[in-house]
């Protein structure tokens, strides 16, 4: 009896218990039963601790018996007075019984202390209870034990293998595996070492019969052979796991078939997905496991033998087993075969099997060197589901492409296909593209091209189908040698496609840079801002090396208004501090770019410091990879570690659903309201009022009057709407936050309601239920549950309504007002602009016409601009000559000479009939010598460039040899002649009378040159730059910039 303990053999247990880290769950006293029949019975303690059974001889303080309950093989017991536990150790089997009066409690005891530290084991895998009355045995009652007993099982084996059990395990696996019901086991998240001890034994054997993980995951785990036997053990046993994952674990040929031979054994495995990749198994060891696939009775669903060593005979036998199981075909669903060597044989044994119906939706034969006419012609026979064909790193050959178009042509599941590092030539390349683009069955298809060395080539031959491409959404052209030409070319012609998404242009840039560079970059930018659908662009440097360096700053300069691009990578350019402060001004004015790729950029603090301000400024980022390299670079810098918390600071903010909120008082949605001042459209307006203005001649017509006056008012009009999009965002933002307040107190009552409902349900059941408890025990228990459990905190679903939601919907309605104000503005732009061009094309005509009334010379022909189709013909003198000439216009004093224009008007010289009346002699002027005021000669300067555009090249005029003098007479009849340009140098007689010279320097002087123009601007100022020759302009045309319309 435990009254019969004495207090020293207390003291001993208490220290016992101490130090083998027990927890007594039952102590007796009893007599030893001995094997010799006259021997005296001896006193023995019994204790029952979770892991193990001790008997101790009372008096002497010492462990007689040591028993763990994995030991345990058998309890014997005949009569409830006595009992005998039959035990192996160390190989060695014995028994020990005792005979006391409390001999059922202490066999159910040790039933129940079983069940629970090895819950899930089945009746095979526990002791056997002989001779025992079922009556004498309780029913053990199943408890919900986190990861299905997997920390008990676990503490218990290290208890029996005598190594210490590890706390973070336990902790994690009860504190954040069991709650977040993680299904999978990864060896990966237990912190190291796992290979101190028998550690990774003891997990091993947790896993045994545990039946709450479906997936095992040992990736990058090294065992050694006797670790291969505990798993092997595991996968004997366990009937739960479904997925199986063992890349990179160290397996050979010699230790491959003792999984294959244990999966083989269960025949209650339920395993559908198989990982093996990247272990060195070899043919040999690829035949055993094979026979495993062979007999599955389930069948798998995914099967990974990637780059195991392989050759062809090894890939010929599992592909043959693969055909040999009938689920297969039904099942199997990815297969990866990447990295061996299949050649004919093995590409004989996958098609054999390709060729039957099947559900394969994933192929991956990359680096195998197949045999692509066998396959392919498989693949059309026998996948109508396949959905992903990977081909990559096997060099195709003419030969083999027009069975890949047969594939593509019959396919109408393809979703993705890769053809990187395949050399495939470009025309053939084109042939695959192709079918692609013909198949209407195919959608949203992804294409991988990189690694192919298609050089401008290839770039010439994507652009002439990228209009076509309407079924890509993803396409992946790095690494193909483009360079600077080529880039611009594929970015020219993706302009017009409209399905792309997703632009892969890494490593294209060569380390050489050419003259095409910036061109380019604005080939890059056109495309982001054309009518294409695109979303995510990469452009790092890739494998190149070549650095776009300060040469990227355009294209980042231009996210300021990009209105569509999603994700933007732009590694390893190495732009520096100024493509991060770049960056930064950009994102000011950004509204749609969440994701930003930008290491290895070469950013300083201060790089950091610029791109910080216009990160605080930005909502839409939400996706910022910490840039490693640059940091490292330049953390030594004091000022940098709070930079970059307030960078992170930025990125948590725009995460949060309360930014709108909580980001700047409540004002950042509306901070960039002015930023239509700085805009393109705006400027233009400006631009074209001041070219009106640069005119010098007043508005008269009354519409005219009326567009610039509308046009003087833009900025006020503009800012004004801009406005009142603020005050009604305001309004709106109080009133869904009066609403959202409102229903705060609907959806507590809603709460309270349901939890009454459920309190009234619980105690009707438990005062149906339980007989015993009459009203007021239930009246009790009611008043309990009311006043004694947790209510809703209001402040919570004020914050989670008000501060979440509110938030939310206010960012949704305040894009939907700002489409609307956008389309506002770019139409009232439209009209201003369009108008302010009618005014000053008027104007440009009206001054034209003044200036032809006010300076008629007889024989000197005035130039007149030809007349607009709504403007009233222009009188010209009776009988004239018209000759059509180039206009020309004079510049102000060291003014440069105006450029011309791509395609001058036409314009009607009138020369009135000659007489032969005398008349004086006048000095020598140009033939072109037509007094103009100054500003006539600035809008005739004007028209010439009008609309902007880099002024045309144009060809020096040769002069031609001077004509002979020609007497004129009464009866000459004025006739159409061929326009005839005048010689600079020759005197001209004209009707007017005798004019004081134009004062030249002393001195040789060249045509053309500044000596020629006059050395005041007086009203007289003559048309000192008629002599130059006309040459191409110098000056180097604006980028971009539209070329100059055509007047008829």
């Amino acid at each position: 009896m435990s009254e019969e303990i004495s207090p020293n053999d207390r003291k001993f247990i208490t220290n016992l218990l101490t130090q083998k880290n027990q927890e007594s769950l039952l102590l007796a006293i009893g007599d030893k039963i001995s094997k010799k029949k006259n021997k005296k019975p001896s006193k023995r303690i019994v204790l029952v601790t979770k892991n193990r059974v001790f008997f101790l001889k009372p008096s002497q303080n010492k462990v007689k018996k040591d028993i763990h309950l994995l030991d345990i093989q058998e309890i014997k017991s005949s009569t409830p007075n006595e009992f005998t536990i039959v035990a192996k150790i160390d190989n060695k089997q014995f028994s020990y019984g005792l005979v006391t009066n409390k001999t059922d409690e202490i066999i159910n005891q040790i039933r129940v202390t079983f069940n629970h530290q090895f819950y899930g084991y089945p009746e095979e895998a526990t002791f056997k209870c002989t001779d025992i009355k079922d009556s004498r045995l309780t029913e053990i009652e199943p408890k919900d034990l986190p990861c299905g007993g997997f920390v008990e099982t676990y503490q218990s084996i290290c208890d029996h293998l005598g190594v210490p059990s590890r706390d973070d395990i336990c902790y994690d696996m009860t504190n954040i595996i069991s709650p977040k019901n993680i299904r999978s086991f990864n060896i990966g998240e237990i912190e190291l070492p796992t290979s101190a001890g028998d550690t990774i034994r003891s997990l091993l054997g947790a896993l045994k019969y545990n039946n709450y993980f479906k997936s095992f995951n040992f990736n990058n785990y090294t065992f050694n052979k006797e670790q291969f036997g505990y798993l092997a053990d595991i996968l004997k046993c366990n009937s739960t796991v479904e997925d199986l994952s063992l890349n990179n674990v160290g397996l050979k040929q010699d230790t491959m078939p003792i999984i294959a031979t244990a999966l083989s054994s269960n025949k209650n495995l339920a395993l559908t997905a198989i990982d093996i990749s990247n272990n060195q198994i070899e043919d040999k060891g690829m035949a055993a496991f094979s026979s495993y696939i062979a007999s599955s009775l389930r069948g798998i669903a995914s099967l990974d033998v990637s780059n195991t060593s392989c050759n062809k005979a090894g890939i010929s036998a599992l592909t043959t087993a693969l055909k040999k199981n009938i689920k297969m075909s039904s099942t199997l669903s990815y297969l990866n075969l990447s990295g061996n060597k299949m050649e004919a044989d093995g590409s004989a044994g996958l098609s054999s099997f390709l060729a039957s119906p099947n559900t394969l939706k994933t192929l991956n034969i990359s680096n195998t060197t197949p045999s692509m006419e066998t396959i392919v012609g498989a693949l059309v026979i026998g996948c109508a589901e396949l959905k992903t064909i990977d081909i990559s790193d096997n060099k195709l050959t003419k030969k083999e492409v027009p069975h890949l178009v047969r594939f593509i042509g019959a396919s109408s599941t393809l979703k993705h296909f890769n053809l990187s590092g395949t050399k495939v030539p470009v025309e053939n390349l084109k042939e695959i593209v192709v079918a692609i683009t013909s198949n209407i069955y195919l959608q949203d298809v992804t294409l991988d091209i990189k690694n192919n060395d298609l050089g401008i080539a290839g770039a010439r031959m994507l652009a002439s189908l990228a209009d076509k491409l309407s079924n890509v959404i993803y396409l992946d052209v790095s690494e193909n040698d483009f360079g600077d030409e080529g880039v611009s070319v594929i970015c020219d012609g993706f302009v017009g496609n409209s399905t792309i998404k997703k632009l892969i242009l890494n490593g294209n840039f060569k380390q050489s840079k050419t003259k095409s560079r910036q061109s380019a970059i604005e080939s890059v930018i056109s495309l982001l801002e054309s009518e294409c659908p695109l979303e995510t662009l990469h452009m790092t440097v890739g494998n190149s090396k070549s650095p776009l360096k300060a040469d990227i700053l355009s294209l980042i300069y231009s996210l300021a208004t990009n209105p569509s691009l999603l994700e933007l990578d732009i590694s390893g350019h190495q732009m520096g501090p100024k493509g991060a402060i770049g960056l930064g001004k950009a994102l000011q004015t950004n509204k749609t770019l969440h994701t930003l790729i930008w290491d290895d950029n070469m950013s300083t603090a201060i790089g950091f410091a610029g791109f910080q301000v216009g990160l605080e400024r930005n909502l839409t980022l939400k996706n910022m990879p910490t840039p490693l390299n640059d940091i490292i670079q330049c953390h030594r810098d004091p000022k940098f570690q709070q930079i970059w918390k307030e960078i992170d600071s930025c990125i948590n903010r725009n995460q949060s659903p309360t930014r709108a909120f909580e980001g700047n008082g409540g004002n950042s949605i509306g901070a960039t309201n002015l930023s239509f001042l700085a805009s393109g459209q705006q400027q233009g307006v400006e631009k074209l009022l001041n070219k009106i203005k640069s005119i010098g001649r007043k508005v008269t017509d009354p519409n005219n009057l009326l567009i610039v006056k509308d046009a003087e008012s833009t900025e006020k009009v503009i800012g004004g709407i801009h406005l009142i999009k603020e005050s009604v965002h305001a309004s709106l933002e109080m009133e869904l936050n009066q609403k959202l307040k409102d229903f705060v107190q609907v959806v507590n009552d809603v709460i309270n309601a349901k939890k009454n409902e459920m309190t009234q349900q619980i105690l009707e059941s438990m005062q149906n239920t339980f007989q015993s408890m009459d009203g007021p025990t239930i009246k009790r228990l009611a008043t309990t549950i009311q006043y004694g459990s947790k209510d809703v905190d209001e402040q919570q679903i004020h914050s989670t309504l008000v501060k979440g939601a509110g938030a939310e919907l206010s960012s949704r309605a305040h894009e939907c007002f700002i489409s609307a104000l956008d389309i506002a503005s770019d139409y009232t732009y439209e009209k201003i602009t369009i108008g302010l061009d009618s005014v000053f094309k008027d104007l440009i005509l009206e001054e034209s016409q003044a200036q032809n009334e006010s300076t008629p010379v007889p024989d000197s022909p005035v130039p007149t601009r030809s007349p607009q189709p709504t403007s009233p013909p222009i009188t010209s003198q009776p009988t004239p000559t018209t000759t059509n000439i180039p206009p020309v216009a004079a510049p102000r004093t060291g003014a440069a000479a105006p450029a011309k224009p791509a395609n001058p008007p036409p314009v009607t010289t009138t020369t009135p009939p000659t007489t032969t009346t005398p008349k004086p002699t006048q000095p020598p002027v140009s033939k072109f010598g037509a007094k103009l005021s100054t500003n006539s000669a600035v809008a005739e300067a004007i028209a010439r460039n009008m609309g902007g555009g880099a002024p045309p090249i144009r060809k020096p005029v040769v002069p031609e040899p001077e004509p002979e003098p020609v007497t004129p007479t009464k009866d000459v009849t004025p006739v159409k002649s061929k326009p005839v340009v005048a010689p600079r140098s020759t005197p001209t007689t004209t009707s007017t009378p005798t004019k004081t010279p134009v004062k030249k320097p002393s001195g040789p002087s060249v045509p053309g040159s500044l000596s020629d123009a006059p050395e005041s601007d007086s009203a007289e100022l003559t048309h000192a730059t008629a002599s130059r020759p006309h040459i191409a302009a110098k000056r180097k045309p604006p980028t971009r910039r539209p070329r100059p319309p055509t007047e008829n």
